[in-house]
């Protein structure tokens, strides 16, 4: 009689210490989803989604500043490059034309066979490429605003719902019961491998913020420096230069496109990862949240590479 009590006593306080070790993990997950979920939706006008506002929205109008307040940094750089870059753009441009125009010319045989035609083309070449290099802060402005619509429309499809994993699944009963199925050893692991999850998902939203605050930086210097390869585009020998800056803005436009591109892969890994944890097994619990904090750390490391993964896109260099 004496054994059963204590052998129920036993198994009460083992159930007991399972639950508050089932709870610390649930909790854990609901902070992760929590933290996730908060700074990745709009729905308050705060968190990493308005930072993608910001930092992917219009460049003309980014100031650094969370409340938009302060003087524009396009400002700035468009002063710097129209009283520092444009005459030297236009002293390229020069040089350019006649270059093409000495070359339209000996092209017919040495002047054997001579077309006044050439300089029609020449002076159309002309008048474009000082038209491309005085506008060329609007033609970068275009092309960024692509890049914002295809972000913006991302995240609406992917954090619409403001949740980034299903909370239901964390706080399931079922999820619970898969829990407290498993050994007490289990648990202390889960729960440790879950602690870290916390630390890392920290490194993964500065992370992003880090990508995003590099990238508009990286914007700027390409647009200060514009008028520059925009005067070599009309020539066949020199718009490489022209051509590769027009791929680097490209590729700087839509990298916040395959941002959100790994976030949704990410989500989906997080999903599954809840799910297959469910199935109950102990190497399926331990497995699956060393798995979730492997995903955590690849999705980081996704991030600091998704300029070269853009730039390979766009075959810039």
């Amino acid at each position: 009689m004496v054994i059963w009590i204590v052998e129920d006593f036993i198994n009460a306080l083992v159930e007991w210490f399972k639950g508050i070790l089932s709870d610390a993990i649930i909790n854990a997950l609901s902070t992760v989803n929590s933290m996730l979920s908060g700074s990745l939706n709009n729905s308050e006008g705060d968190g990493v989604n308005s930072i993608f506002n910001q930092f992917l929205g219009d460049p003309t109008s980014f100031t650094g500043a969370s409340n938009g307040g302060g003087t524009s940094i396009w400002t700035t750089i468009e002063a710097l490059s129209n009283n520092v870059i444009v005459p030297i753009g236009g002293f390229l441009l020069m040089i350019v034309v006649i270059f093409e125009l000495f070359q339209m010319v000996i092209e017919g045989n040495n002047f054997k066979d001579f077309d006044d035609s050439i300089f029609i083309k020449w002076i159309l070449k002309t008048v474009c490429g000082i038209l491309l290099v005085s506008n060329v802060f609007y033609i970068a402005t275009g092309i960024f605003a692509f890049g914002t619509d295809a972000v913006n429309s991302a995240l609406t499809t992917l954090f619409g719902g403001g949740q980034f994993v299903d909370s239901d699944i964390i706080n399931s009963n079922e999820f619970r019961d898969t829990l407290m199925s498993q050994e007490v050893g289990t648990l202390i692991i889960t729960l440790v491998i879950s602690f870290v999850i916390i630390i890392v998902t920290f490194v993964l939203l500065a992370a992003i913020i880090v990508v995003l605050a590099s990238r508009i930086i990286d914007v700027y210097m390409y647009l200060s420096i514009s008028p520059i390869p925009m005067a070599t585009f009309l020539n066949k020998d020199w718009n490489d230069i022209g051509k590769n800056w027009l791929r680097n803005v490209l590729a700087l436009a839509f990298q916040g496109f395959f941002i959100i591109v790994a976030l949704a892969i990410f989500k989906t890994l997080f999903n599954n990862s809840l799910t297959t944890m469910m199935s109950g097994t102990s190497t399926d619990v331990v497995m699956t949240m060393a798995t979730l904090l492997g995903f955590i750390v690849a999705f980081i490391f996704t991030m600091f590479r998704t300029s070269s993964i853009s730039k390979s896109a766009f075959a810039a260099h």
